[in-house]
């Protein structure tokens, strides 16, 4: 049944992209195939491997000033997910309203790069930025109402977003195998926890320094797991689906700052996070924290090197990170893009990784993106 619903709303965004008239919805997408070899890991990563990336389709439309999006993921194994619907209405450049699945208001990259790779900088986005479904610690999306506006001032311009939403669980993944970790999910038609969750972003670009934008976020939440998690500590067992394994019962805190800056051919940006869970279980609270930095240089507007540097550093006794599979993880990536066109890039990468135990291992990445 699944399937046949997720086959219905591919053919159904197909068909609206095709209705002619003044109402007719365009239809647009990404995609991407990508080449990584890894010094550590499984045989198929020692080995190097090819793969398709996302086919991501996106309908946007005005009707009557009504606003309109949907954004339809096919990955691997055929999958569909529909990653945002929304309807919205704008008053003005100062308040726009939308309802329906977002990408969560926290920092600059969740809200201005979506899932097609084309329009961000490097091939991959930050670890901890990861998606919900995709080892993510961070609640990328969100279901619910945000309001959002910009506006001028004579100290610059100012743009906020705030939202109130249903709170995300914890849930298994797709596919239980070896070294399985759950997911996030951010809760579609329900909601497992008692309040809902609210999170806000405001960034500030100043009149006075040209090329600078700076901003603040927060995000709120209970989280629960839903009683299918797995036991992270022995994911290839027999027992992987018994409920209450590694269960999840957290109120979630989550503190962020970020920075953008372009002179020039020269962009610098970097985002710093907080996460606090408290435990409801225990009454303990844990902290996570995670930042990135990013350097990128444009050459003729063709080729961009760029530096990037991250970390993620958690508390092993926390149960959300437990259940996530998330740990100590230290990236310094350098890489090389070429703008083929406006639509199309290419990306190669090198990445120096080190985990909790201390293993440094390298991996190796080209990537081909389109955006049509």
């Amino acid at each position: 049944m699944k399937r046949i619903l997720q086959l219905l709303s591919l053919l159904t965004a197909i068909f609206i992209a095709g209705i002619s008239g003044s109402y007719a919805f365009e239809l647009n997408g990404f995609a991407d195939v990508s080449f990584i070899k890894s010094t550590e890991g499984a045989d198929e990563f020692r080995n190097g491997n090819f793969a398709f990336g996302v086919l991501d389709l996106y309908v946007a439309q005005t009707l009557d000033d009504i606003e309109i999006l949907s954004e339809l993921i096919i990955e691997e194994g055929n999958e569909l997910d529909l990653e945002r619907l929304t309807i919205g209405y704008t008053f003005s450049d100062a308040l726009r309203l939308r309802a329906g699945r977002f990408h969560t208001p926290l920092g600059f990259w969740n809200t201005s790069y979506h899932h097609g790779v084309q329009i961000q900088p490097t091939i991959e986005r930050p670890e901890f930025l990861r998606f919900d479904d995709d080892g993510g610690i961070l609640t990328t999306h969100f279901v619910g109402a945000y309001l959002s506006g910009r506006v001028k001032t004579a100290a610059g311009a100012v743009e906020y977003g705030a939202m109130i939403g249903n709170g995300p669980k914890v849930t298994a993944p797709g596919e239980v195998e070896e070294g399985s970790a759950n997911a996030l999910q951010p809760n579609n038609t329900s909601d497992n926890s008692i309040g809902k969750a609210v999170a806000f972003n405001v960034a500030v670009s100043p009149a006075a320094v040209a090329g600078l934008k700076i901003g603040i976020s927060a995000h709120k939440a209970e989280i629960k797991s839903d009683g299918t998690v797995i036991d992270t500590d022995n994911a290839d067992s027999d027992n992987d689906l018994t409920t209450g394994a590694d269960s999840v019962n957290v109120d979630q805190t989550i503190l962020g700052t970020a920075f953008m800056y372009s002179t020039g051919n020269l962009s610098l940006s970097g985002e710093y996070f907080t996460i606090i869970n408290s435990d409801e279980v225990t009454s303990k609270d844990y902290d996570v924290n995670a930042y990135y930095g990013l350097i990128t240089y444009s050459l003729m507007d063709k080729w961009i090197p760029y530096v990037m540097y991250e970390t993620l550093s958690v508390e092993e006794a926390d149960p959300y990170v437990v259940s996530l599979g998330s740990v100590d993880t230290e990236k310094l990536t350098a890489g090389l893009r070429y703008n083929i066109s406006y639509s199309s890039s290419i990306k190669g990468e090198y990445r120096d990784i080190i985990d909790k135990d201390g293993k440094d291992w390298n991996e190796f990445a080209v990537q081909w993106a389109l955006a049509f």
